[in-house]
């Protein structure tokens, strides 16, 4: 499948850095061109986001139900008569994400946990997500974990509360939102948690099929929409919004940039203006595949 067969209405992710910050923006497919694939604008207080390398991008199309990940050559600011949008262009063919990977289903409750069968020191927790094969916790201010810890996890869920419980072990340490957080493996999948599971993937079929789709003019058809575009595009006209982030892909293991010597003052003014940007557009990160 190429990147200009994703169907109208599917979710976009783009992940990038931003002087090695790393960012997940998310927008919506529009509609394929032959240039590439159209989407929803991106912006950051009013103005355009300009892309100057190639970025990983991640698709969930509406069609099917599965995602796609690839490698974008470009995405670029364009102007139609309809607006300002951004155009993904990539050259590889989109190959499905391994089906047999664990589809996982965002919780978001409260629950208890104990550490290492210690019933007597209960602590408080976040359900962040959970899959066939593992769970994720934001932790309570103060708890200590190390890889290895065996919880025992409770928490409320659906309608009618039932209670779940869960044995899990921790397998990694990361953060979310600044807050201490945990993978865990499952040794326990009982009948509860698999009839969960189950319900969550029918929330989620259902919210894929009811994902509105985007017309640009809904007095004519799409093909005849993507006509419009083809020849806005060919004009090559600029959008009138200027850009003002600069996204590049992150330094492999280099930390933020510090002043280095034989720089302006203009110059390091301008890393500093940057840095500050970077900071603040971390309110755009989608954590949820923390």
């Amino acid at each position: 499948m190429n990147v200009n067969d994703i169907s109208n209405g599917s979710e976009v992710k783009i992940h990038a850095s931003i002087n090695d910050h790393g960012i997940v923006l998310l927008t919506e497919a529009i509609f394929g061109v032959s240039a590439g694939l159209l989407v929803k604008p991106m912006e950051y207080f009013g103005k355009y986001m300009q892309f100057l390398e190639p970025s990983n991008v991640e698709i969930r199309n509406k069609r099917d139900g599965r995602v796609y990940k690839f490698m974008a050559t470009t995405i670029t600011p364009v102007k139609t008569r309809y607006g300002n949008f951004h155009l993904i262009r990539s050259s590889s063919k989109l190959e499905p994400e391994n089906t047999r990977k664990a589809e996982r289903f965002y919780i978001e409750k409260l629950g208890l946990m104990s550490i290492n069968g210690n019933n007597q020191d209960l602590k408080n927790c976040l359900v962040h997500d959970i899959s066939m094969r593992g769970i994720s916790l934001v932790l309570e201010r103060g708890t200590k974990l190390k890889v290895g810890d065996t919880l025992n996890v409770m928490f409320r869920y659906g309608a009618t509360l039932h209670n779940y419980e869960i044995t899990t072990m921790v397998v990694r340490k990361f953060e979310v939102q600044g807050k201490e957080a945990v993978g865990c493996s499952i040794s326990n999948l009982n009948v509860d948690l698999i009839g969960l599971l189950s319900s969550k993937k029918k929330e989620t079929q259902t919210e894929l099929d009811k994902a509105p789709e985007t017309s640009l003019n809904p007095d004519i058809s799409q093909e005849q929409q993507i006509m419009e575009v083809e020849e806005d595009l060919a004009k090559d006209l600029i959008p009138e919004k200027p850009t003002t982030i600069t996204i590049t892909p992150s330094s492999s293991g280099a930390g933020p940039s510090s002043p280095q010597p034989g720089k302006t003052l203009r110059e390091q003014r301008r890393d500093e203006k940057m840095a500050k940007q970077a900071k603040e557009i971390e309110n755009l990160l989608d954590l949820r595949d923390v």
